[in-house]
């Protein structure tokens, strides 16, 4: 993948298409089955949809390994918040009940 076809381009400006080419061959292995997803959904649509799902994890591994490199964006890690508090700065997170493998996720 290269930057003018990785859509999250513009929040990674520093980041060279080998750096974008990697993520993107990471997620593919992390979550191949990605790749086959809405396959009884016409081209057009099941094309659109799995490739902004696969833009989008990338854009959530490179902000997850590279979060410096990312501008324009802003976060917790992902994580749900079950509390806050601004005056005495205190903030905890939900304790998430997920499936195993989608627990690295939550960065």
């Amino acid at each position: 993948m290269t930057k003018e076809e990785f859509i999250f381009s513009a929040n990674f400006p520093n980041l060279e298409d080998a750096d974008i080419n990697t993520a993107y061959e990471y997620v593919s292995a992390m979550f191949s089955g990605v790749l086959t997803l809405w396959s009884v959904l016409p081209a057009a649509v099941r094309d659109s949809k799995r490739n902004l799902c696969i833009n989008l994890l990338t854009a959530w591994y490179l902000m997850d390994t590279q979060p410096e490199e990312a501008t324009g964006v802003i976060g917790n890690g992902g994580m749900s918040l079950n509390s806050k508090s601004v005056g005495g700065t205190s903030v905890s997170f939900t304790d998430l009940n997920i499936q195993e493998g989608l627990k690295q996720l939550n960065s």
